[in-house]
């Protein structure tokens, strides 16, 4: 419906007055800005403009002013500091694996203020799941004093399509299957809120993406674990593919290797490489290794076969990872997962790997190193996509906006009364 008229005319003014907030936000909170004059300088704005908005923000409590304390012997008091104010809301955060998932609650700069892990059964369809997320992400609200209209967003990282193929998809109620679409419309539904959702090791890559201070143009996050995939993020963005499979390394075929993979394909590097099939080929040879966990444990503890197996699939992952260098250059593989926590053994393996089958000259200043942030890298990824989002300078305008018209429409009815 269009406004005509004086609501027109006032609905123009308000989004006048509102228009580079968002702007100003980001500036201060990049730690570009921190004073009026700062800001008037870098926006090109006088000043009483740059202060009616930092009023706006500071009504919203997105912003606060610092007053410092004075040095001695300065005349004259110091400007007013402006500080973000990362709790003026929270993100909701969710890491869903095969067996189990973390939800946690966190703050508008992705530190988690509470969380929660647990186990999760697929096999009850993707909806009882999903209701079983909420419910936990709800109890974890209330523990905190907020709803979930307190909430800017939730985050969910899924593990791939081809996995969760495996499970049941779900009744005629929504969502229908695990897609990442499907997921996203009921998530709405309910939450009535933003969702991103996107696999988990694309959440991965993002977190240990915003967790360095130096700009990384193109970073790759592998997860190397019973499974094996990556995240691809270029310029701060998320590279996820028409279809949300981007990264899929898992289902890359490796040699002249048969093993059946459960994608359908033979000699896939999940069933030749990931931690499950090297737990496989150990229990035949009469070890105890019911999952990727423990043969890490065994590895670690001196075993030279359980080392071997781990080096071996780190060459294979490396070979495969050395397309992925050859087409994107990136300036960082950071590896996160059970088969990394080895003494070394995985990563020895990928150098390999990469040696042999990359060009030359892509990998000199390519860095491979352990995740920042260990299991803290999904929960982080997943709340800023919602952070970045809500934040952004376009939603900060349109959030001041909204809340105008709204403050507009109740004072009207009351007047009418």
């Amino acid at each position: 419906m269009h406004e005509t008229g004086a609501t027109a005319d006032v609905v123009e003014m308000s989004a006048a007055r509102v228009t580079r907030a968002g702007e100003i936000l980001e500036l201060v909170r990049r730690g570009e800005a921190e004073t009026t004059s700062e800001l008037a300088g870098l926006l090109g704005v006088a000043r009483s403009t740059i202060n009616d908005r930092i009023s706006q923000l500071i009504a919203h409590d997105l912003l606060r002013a610092v007053s410092p304390n004075a040095p001695a012997g300065q005349r004259g008091r110091p400007a007013t500091r402006l500080q973000f104010n990362p709790r003026a809301g929270v993100a909701l955060a969710v890491q869903l694996g095969l067996s189990g998932a973390r939800t946690a609650v966190t703050d508008l700069d992705g530190v988690v203020l509470a969380s929660e892990t647990g186990d999760i059964d697929l096999h009850r369809g993707p909806q009882a799941v999903l209701d079983t997320l909420i419910s936990r992400l709800e109890n974890t609200l209330a523990a905190l004093g907020h709803t979930t209209e307190d909430a800017h967003g939730i985050g969910i990282g899924l593990p791939s399509r081809i996995e969760l193929a495996r499970f049941p998809q779900g009744t005629d109620a929504a969502p229908g299957s695990w897609s990442v679409g499907a997921v996203k419309t009921y998530l709405s539904e309910r939450l009535r809120s933003s969702v991103h959702v996107d696999h988990d090791v694309s959440m991965l890559a993002f977190g240990e993406q915003w967790a360095r201070t130096a700009n990384v143009e193109t970073l790759i996050g592998l997860k190397a674990g019973t499974v094996i995939g990556c995240g691809i993020v270029v310029n701060g963005a998320v590279l996820s593919g028409v279809d949300h499979l981007a990264g899929e390394i898992g289902h890359t075929r490796v040699g002249m290797d048969t093993t059946p993979c459960v994608c359908g394909n033979l000699g896939c590097l999940n069933a030749v490489a990931g931690g499950g099939a090297i737990a496989r080929r150990l229990s035949e040879r009469g070890f105890a290794t019911p999952d990727t966990r423990s043969v890490v444990d065994l590895a670690n503890a001196g075993n030279v076969e359980a080392a071997q197996e781990i080096r071996d699939s780190g060459r294979l992952i490396g070979e495969v990872l050395a397309g992925v260098v050859n087409l994107l250059n990136p300036a960082v593989i950071s590896v996160w997962g059970y088969l990394s926590d080895t003494n070394g053994h995985l990563f020895a393996g990928i150098q390999e790997g990469l040696s042999r089958h990359a060009l030359p000259g892509a990998t000199p200043r390519l860095q491979l190193e352990p995740a920042l942030l260990g299991d803290e890298a999904g929960i982080l990824g997943a709340a800023m996509r919602v952070t970045q989002s809500a934040l952004a300078p376009s939603a900060v305008d349109e959030y001041l906006l909204a809340h105008a018209r709204k403050a507009r429409a109740t004072s009207e009815l009351v007047d009418a009364e």
